[in-house]
């Protein structure tokens, strides 16, 4: 028996992207995100998943899954297994893309929703070696070096290794 490569692109796509697999894509991003009880996602509404330039010399993007869920957060799940020059700041640049496009014209900025990016990777995103007692993710806040104190609660990126 065969089984499917979920690190191929078009198969993770296929198997966690498609409204007919909504239950599928909630399950997986509970375990992914370790959501429990209250905390749990039991909605999902998929987004288009094509980003437009910004100005006409910009950049354009195709993310791989994107969700809303019924705690009003925007998820970007991701498989990445080829790597990718500056992987850090790839990382956040298509992190600030989805929140930046949260927000319409006359909103408020209170308004924005948290943006979670969670990427899954066989690539060292934080130059980190791996070892056996190496996490297998990566959970990274905005916080206050001096204080400690986490900044902005909004903003996430958990980074899955497949090493």
């Amino acid at each position: 028996m065969q089984y499917l490569d979920l690190k191929i692109d078009f198969m993770f796509k296929q198997m966690f992207g498609q409204p007919s697999r909504k239950s599928i894509t909630m399950a997986f991003l509970n375990a992914l995100l370790h959501r429990t009880g209250d905390e749990r996602i039991v909605d999902v509404q998929f987004e288009n998943t094509e980003l437009t330039k910004e100005t006409e010399d910009g950049k354009t993007g195709r993310l791989d899954v994107i969700v809303r869920t019924n705690l009003g957060e925007r998820i970007h799940v991701e498989i990445q297994i080829i790597p990718q020059y500056g992987m850090p700041e790839r990382l956040l640049y298509y992190w600030a893309r989805l929140f930046s496009s949260s927000l319409s014209k006359g909103e408020r900025y209170e308004t924005l929703p948290p943006t979670i990016r969670s990427p899954s990777s066989t690539i060292r995103s934080f130059h980190t070696k791996p070892t056996a007692s190496t996490p297998f993710f990566t959970f990274v806040k905005m916080k206050n070096s001096f204080f400690g104190a986490i900044i902005l609660n909004f903003m996430c990126l958990i980074c899955h290794n497949l090493w």
